[in-house]
């Protein structure tokens, strides 16, 4: 079951000017729906505009869900975890204190760290309670990343430990709101059996600790929502009208995308320009790691208020990525192989984290890394200190270049690829199903 605080975040300023008073709405949706609240910002503790220093514990936390007390956990004392702000080429530094019970560490999701500083307990001792650890790195590109712990994470991360780091790039247009939607999966069970997913259509979603909860739009307001998959097992296939994704898990896309849906497997980010002309409602229609879509009606998760129906807002001028897909260059240079489930040991390559073959990869080289799925459940592989370009699913080129750091295999696929191995250390290679991972389904693959 995951578990969120409904606390500790800041409601959205909703107010607009020139909104017209005579004019009726054109959909108000549920008036008793709460309002969408941001993740409250972690302080910056130095003054120096090229530094972002923050103090960062973890704590136990006590708090309701669905009027429930939880014995949770949570970063400073508020779930999501505080949103911390950089900007490329800013160094990020983080004092990190253990109040919990147990050992646990943080880990930079989706961010090129160095391997010292990328809180795994192949290179790091846990951090002990009463202890701390200070990280310290640089960012060097835009995008939504996001922290949690590497250690227990299953139920760590379940207990509510898990905030976002934004990476912004001064380069881009500014728009009216730029939002932060953490979305986490209530119904979970981690002490289930972890070869069973869960029933999509049991589960409650929450939004940054909200169940349903409405944003409420001026006139002609442009919004970019930043969403984050953080639920243990369960995915989410997005879709509202007039969507326009703008990036993914490591940026903006190469070109605008305007896809019926969009699936977040868990641990994966993407970005959207929201450019309304009437009211809507974001859904999810029914995913699961068993067998991927099934039937069964959509989930509203977030209802999109505006006053009156009006014309679509100018798009903002998105310097997107651009660039071709890469071809296939035929050769392999490590394989990743998913199997067990049933009742088994989740393994890659038949081997049990921690007692696991370390693969590598020459430095500065691009090599390609393919991960075959031989088990019955889908897995998003993750692939840390590095990003990845996507060569093929199933032996089928993308439409367009996509550059990620998670991606979903689906039961007997395959997927291809393009890594550039120029981030040298020993880097963990797992599914971001969490029970699965702390399961054994994690491997090394080392850069040297």
């Amino acid at each position: 079951m995951i578990l969120l605080a409904l606390a500790c975040v800041e409601p959205v300023d909703t107010a607009g000017p020139g909104e017209a008073d005579t004019a009726p709405p054109a959909d108000t949706g549920d008036s008793a729906a709460p309002l969408l609240p941001q993740p409250a910002p972690a302080e910056d503790l130095d003054p120096d505009e090229s530094v972002v220093h923050v103090a960062l514990e973890a704590s136990p936390l006590s708090f309701e869900v669905n009027g429930r007390t939880v014995e949770g956990f949570a970063y400073n004392g508020q779930v999501p975890g505080p949103l911390i702000r950089a900007q490329v080429g800013d160094t990020v530094v983080v004092d990190f204190t253990n109040h919990l019970d147990a050992p646990t560490t943080v880990h930079w999701h989706g961010l090129a760290v160095p391997a010292a500083m990328d809180g795994v307990t192949w290179l790091q001792d846990p951090i002990q309670p009463g202890l701390g650890f200070r990280f310290e790195f640089t960012v060097t590109e835009a995008g939504t990343f996001w922290y949690h712990p590497h250690l227990d994470s299953d139920h760590q991360v379940d207990l509510g430990l898990y905030g976002v780091l934004l990476v912004e790039d001064p380069a881009e247009p500014a728009v009216e709101q730029d939002l932060v939607v953490v979305w986490d999966a209530w119904g979970e069970d981690p002490e289930a059996d972890t070869h069973t997913a869960p029933d999509p259509s049991s589960v409650v979603w929450t939004a940054n600790g909200v169940v349903e909860p409405r944003l409420e739009l001026a006139a002609g307001e442009r919004v970019r929502l930043r969403m984050l998959n953080v639920a243990n097992l369960s995915y989410l296939d997005l879709a509202w009208p007039g969507l326009r994704q703008i990036a993914g898990d490591q940026g903006r896309l190469a070109a605008l995308a305007a896809p019926e849906s969009v699936l977040l497997a868990p641990g994966d980010r993407a970005e959207f320009e929201l450019l309304p002309t009437a009211s809507l409602t974001v859904e999810t229609a029914l995913h699961t790691a068993s067998g991927g879509a099934v039937p069964g009606a959509a989930l509203p998760l977030l209802q999109v208020v505006l006053p009156a129906e009006q014309p679509a807002p100018e798009a903002a001028d998105w310097p997107f990525a651009g660039g071709a897909v890469a071809p296939d260059p035929g050769t392999t240079d490590a394989i990743y192989v998913f199997s067990g489930g049933g009742g088994d040991a989740w393994l890659i390559n038949g081997e049990v984290y921690p007692d696991v073959t370390v693969q590598t990869l020459a430095l500065g080289r691009s090599s390609v890394v393919e991960v075959r799925n031989l088990s019955s459940t889908e897995h998003p592989f993750h692939l840390h200190g590095h990003a990845f370009e996507v060569l093929s699913q199933n032996g089928e080129a993308p439409a367009a270049r996509e550059v990620e750091d998670t991606v979903n295999v689906g039961i007997r696929e395959s997927v291809r690829l393009l890594v550039h191995a120029d981030n040298p250390g020993d880097w963990m290679a797992h599914c971001h199903l969490l029970p699965h991972a702390e399961g054994g389904m994690m491997a090394v693959l080392r850069v040297e």
